[in-house]
C-alpha cells in the first residue's frame, strides 16, 4: 500500500558497461524489473542507454515511497542481482536516491540535460496546467462559496501534482533523445 504521493522516491543508477557485454547487461536490466516487481511499492524502471562513444547506462527506479525504495535497495535480491553484474561493469555501479527526479541529477561524468533545455521543457508543462487546473476549479466549485485563496492553494497543489506524478515523468521520458542531446 502506498503511503502518499508526497513520500514518493527514486534511486537512479549509473552502470559503466562493458561494450562486449551490452547484451547480457540488457537481460539484466530485465531480470532487475523482474525481480523489482515483486517488491511493494514498484512503479517502473527507466532506462537511459549510452549514445555515441558513451558506455553508461542510466537506470530510475521508482517506488511509491522512501521506504519501500530502502526495502528494494537493502534486499538479498537486489545484492545477488548487482554480484551477478560486476563482471559486466567497467567500474562500480553509482547509486543516488532521492525524491521526485525529474532531470538527471549531478553525477560525475553524468550527461545532463541543458538549463535552457529543462526550462523549455518545464515551461511547455507548466504554463498549459497553469490555464487549465484554474479554469477548471473554478468550473467544478461554481456556486461555492469558497474563499480565493483556498481556490489557488487547491490549484496550486493539483498543479504541482500533476507535474512531479504524471506530466514530467512521462514528457522526459517521451522527448529524451532531445532532451540529453
Amino acid at each position: 500500500m502506498s503511503s502518499g504521493v508526497a513520500d514518493q522516491a527514486a534511486l537512479l543508477v549509473r552502470h559503466a558497461v562493458r561494450p562486449a557485454a551490452r547484451a547480457r547487461y540488457e537481460d539484466w536490466i530485465a531480470a532487475v524489473t523482474l525481480e523489482c516487481q515483486r517488491f511493494a511499492g514498484f512503479q517502473g524502471v527507466a532506462v537511459i542507454r549510452p549514445e555515441g562513444r558513451d558506455l553508461a547506462y542510466t537506470l530510475l527506479v521508482h517506488f511509491d515511497s522512501h521506504t519501500q525504495l530502502q526495502a528494494w535497495v537493502g534486499s538479498v535480491q537486489r545484492r545477488r542481482l548487482v554480484e551477478q553484474l560486476r563482471p559486466l561493469l567497467l567500474r562500480a555501479e553509482r547509486l543516488r536516491a532521492g525524491m521526485g527526479l525529474w532531470f538527471a541529477p549531478a553525477l560525475a561524468g553524468a550527461r545532463q540535460a541543458k538549463p535552457f533545455k529543462q526550462f523549455l521543457l518545464t515551461f511547455s508543462a507548466i504554463y498549459p496546467l497553469s490555464q487549465l487546473v484554474p479554469a477548471l476549479l473554478r468550473k467544478l466549485t461554481e456556486g461555492w462559496s469558497l474563499p480565493a485563496g483556498l481556490l489557488q492553494l487547491c490549484g496550486s497543489a493539483l498543479l504541482v501534482w500533476l507535474m512531479v506524478y504524471v506530466v514530467m515523468p512521462r514528457y522526459v521520458r517521451a522527448v529524451s533523445g532531445w532532451l540529453m542531446r
